[in-house]
């Protein structure tokens, strides 16, 4: 594998309404591991990422997630683990930084209602 070199300014940006995610290293060429930056503003509904365990490091801002049955409290400098299959939402204002093994795939992801 070669090194990569990632420009901030370059990197594909998705709006999903409440959520805007910069995909900074989600390409099939490196399937063991995406990177992205995540900034939420709102209530997501419930998932589950059926591949990937996911880190989300806390860049800005405050919230919660919902994890299984269980709800945590969150801020700037925190660190939250999720493996796959495991059912979970997150609220509040906050910037994120999602790190997923192996890639993060969209259509590998269940919302529950």
């Amino acid at each position: 594998m070669k090194f990569k070199h990632i420009k901030s300014d370059e990197a594909e940006k998705h709006n999903f309404g409440l959520i805007k995610v910069q995909n900074l290293m989600n390409t099939k060429d490196y399937q063991s591991l995406s990177v992205a930056k995540v900034e939420l503003d709102g209530d997501q509904k419930f998932g589950k990422d059926t591949q990937s365990d996911v880190a989300y490091y806390i860049l800005e801002g405050e919230g919660k997630f919902f994890i299984e049955d269980e709800e945590i409290d969150d801020k700037k400098g925190d660190l939250v683990f999720i493996p796959k299959n495991t059912q979970y939402k997150d609220s509040g204002k906050m910037t994120l930084l999602a790190i997923a093994s192996p890639r993060f795939d969209r259509e590998k992801r269940v919302r529950f209602d």
